[in-house]
């Protein structure tokens, strides 16, 4: 019967542990609002919150990467609306400048006129984002236009070229999985025949006002047909782009959404499941203390412990 009485006694003890134990655990949940606080509270769920969080560290890389894109396509979206609009002023100038009964000073106003454009539209190509040319290609660190003369110093009436100095080739940047972006358009690509055009329009009046007439201005005009062409087609690219990055931004919201309910449905709490769980476990362990009281009582520590 001492045997007895003592197993009970031990079976009392190691069940109000396990009770002391789980109202501690269940009390921490309450405290943190968390049901997975250890990796030894569900190594499972563990594993699965180790695998949402590697996948959201991934979108998180996919949406750094579509935010830089995003801003160096819309600037380059901008700078080339504004090279439409300048190159536009420059075609109407120079039909002006073709009218033979413009006088050689109105041509000198209107060459000078169109030199300050392609001043512009040289700045344009030499937008830069965050520190890097975004018209020069991989190049980023190299000014993609300059103008270049026949000789050094240049003669009064040399009105010089627009040369590139940038490369052919684009970043393509992941913003998805198997999702890449072109990051914008190489500077040569939009701006080769402007620039051709612009210069052979500069040239021929510059030639008219020196004496050769205002013939060359017309060929040269018949130029910006295929320039716009040229230059629109990278527009359109450029909006493609930014097109597939606004999509994509909205894929990545809704999968982002999807693990945040993944995560909350492994580690956040019920706090009323977790509140009734408490006053269960209360209420065992009083029921315990009350049912045990009897055999505490007729025994000392050395007969519990044995």
């Amino acid at each position: 019967m001492h045997v007895t009485q003592l197993e009970m006694s031990r079976n009392l003890l190691n069940d109000l542990e396990k009770l002391n134990r789980s109202f501690a655990d269940t009390n921490r949940q309450l405290s943190t609002t968390k049901k997975l606080n250890y990796l030894g509270d569900s190594p499972l769920g563990s594993a699965d919150l180790v695998d949402i969080t590697q996948q959201a560290l991934k979108l998180e890389a996919y949406r750094f990467n579509m935010i830089q894109s995003a801003y160096r396509l819309k600037a380059s979206e901008a700078a080339l609306n504004v090279v439409f609009n300048s190159v536009t002023s420059i075609y109407v100038l120079g039909e002006s400048a073709a009218n033979e009964p413009t006088s050689e000073d109105g041509r000198k106003a209107i060459l000078l006129e169109i030199e300050k454009l392609r001043d512009e539209l040289i700045s344009r190509g030499n937008t830069q984002v965050d520190g890097i040319y975004i018209f020069a290609g991989t190049a980023v660190n190299e000014k993609p236009y300059e103008i270049v003369y026949a000789g050094s110093p240049p003669a009064a009436d040399d009105k010089g070229t627009v040369k590139y100095f940038g490369n052919q080739t684009v970043n393509s940047i992941p913003i998805g999985d198997g999702v890449n972006v072109d990051a914008g358009v190489y500077g040569d690509h939009a701006l080769k025949q402007v620039f051709d055009a612009v210069d052979s329009l500069i040239a021929a009046i510059n030639t008219s006002i020196n004496g050769g007439g205002a013939n060359w201005i017309p060929d040269a005009l018949e130029k910006f047909s295929d320039a716009l062409s040229e230059l629109n087609s990278a527009r359109g690219e450029i909006g493609v782009n930014i097109g597939i990055t606004d999509r994509m931004s909205a894929m990545l919201d809704s999968r982002n959404l999807v693990l945040r309910e993944q995560r909350a449905n492994i580690e956040d709490a019920n706090l009323l499941e977790v509140a009734t769980q408490i006053g269960q476990l209360q209420t065992a362990i009083n029921a315990a203390l009350s049912s045990g009281s009897a055999i505490l009582q007729q025994h000392t520590l050395f007969d519990l412990i044995g």
